[in-house]
């Protein structure tokens, strides 16, 4: 196993003492003298091996499958207990959740003076997202416009993040004219993601992935809008019934459920799911594994058990 020495970051030396990764590049993110702080801009990820003083000591390999937690805040700052949905744009991270149902940024930039993992609302719209959604679930976004779903409605929106525009920042648009449940009686959509400009769904009530069609000038009034990928199976194959979330790297598609409270990847073709790693509760107790989403080559994970922001180690 290889060691990983601390240093001062050399642009900023009043700062707190921070990681330098396998590969020399600084890490992302502060070091401070608790252990679930840990090195998340490497990949693979690295962890303090040790509580004590962080100068000196060394770091140990974060297994894959194993989560990273992202600062050390309660409840995102904001009272959010219920975090459901994740999603990026450019290098900003957005979230939603069932205690609040608001729209937020989640900060993770450990240089301003913010705390990492506190939530900020984007615009000052009150619970509902303008449209009574007070089940928000999952986030994607392609390009620089926002999806959500929602089991309150069961419909497809897009969330207003210009501010520049007329309508209230964090509002909700429906997308289409589907009936509810996305027309195919999924009544518990729970996951969202996209990869280039396919939009992919996830649910609990029929334990299928299906791409949503999302051009205007195809099928939107009608159930044509859905297509489920392949056939229906008994848990995605792994008896995960309890699918909670949905995130993508590049072309690979990511899930993660509350029956296993592991990492897997879906295959795009079949549905299917694979096990990623061995990790049980993602090495950090998280027993309610939610909205899955990715900046660069950072995994990112919300947990309904502990309320909090992780980091997955997925390779």
């Amino acid at each position: 196993m290889a060691l990983v020495v601390l240093v001062a970051c050399p642009a900023t030396p009043s700062a707190s003492p921070r990681y330098l990764c396998e590969n020399g590049i600084p890490s992302s993110q502060d070091v401070t003298m608790d252990s679930l702080t840990r090195c998340v801009s490497c990949n693979p990820l690295y962890r303090l091996d040790g509580t004590t003083d962080a100068v000196g000591t060394s770091c140990q390999q974060v297994a894959i499958g194993e989560a990273t937690r992202i600062g050390m805040v309660t409840e995102f700052g904001v009272g959010e207990g219920s975090p459901t949905g994740l999603a990026a744009i450019g290098d900003t991270l957005y979230m939603v959740g069932f205690n609040n149902d608001i729209l937020y940024t989640l900060n993770i930039d450990p240089d301003d003076s913010t705390p990492d993992g506190r939530a900020i609302q984007v615009g000052s719209l009150s619970a509902g997202f303008g449209v009574s959604e007070n089940n928000p679930t999952g986030l994607a976004a392609i390009g620089s416009t926002l999806y959500m779903q929602g089991i309150a409605n069961g419909v497809l929106y897009t969330l207003n993040i210009d501010p520049t525009d007329s309508t209230d920042d964090g509002r909700a648009m429906q997308v289409g004219g589907l009936s509810a449940d996305f027309g195919v009686g999924e009544t518990l959509s729970t996951g969202l993601a996209a990869i280039n400009s396919t939009l992919y769904m996830v649910g609990q009530t029929t334990n299928a992935l299906y791409t949503l069609n999302i051009d205007p000038a195809v099928g939107t009034a009608d159930d044509s809008m859905v297509m489920q990928v392949g056939g229906l199976s008994a848990g995605f194959g792994v008896g995960e019934d309890q699918v909670n979330g949905l995130g993508a790297i590049g072309t690979t598609l990511y899930m993660v459920g509350e029956r296993n409270e592991v990492l897997y990847t879906l295959n795009t073709g079949t549905g299917m799911a694979t096990q990623v790693g061995m990790a049980n509760q993602f090495g950090v107790g998280e027993d309610a594994p939610y909205g899955l989403a990715s900046i660069g080559n950072t995994l990112y994970m919300v947990g309904l058990g502990t309320d909090a922001l992780y980091a997955l180690r997925y390779q």
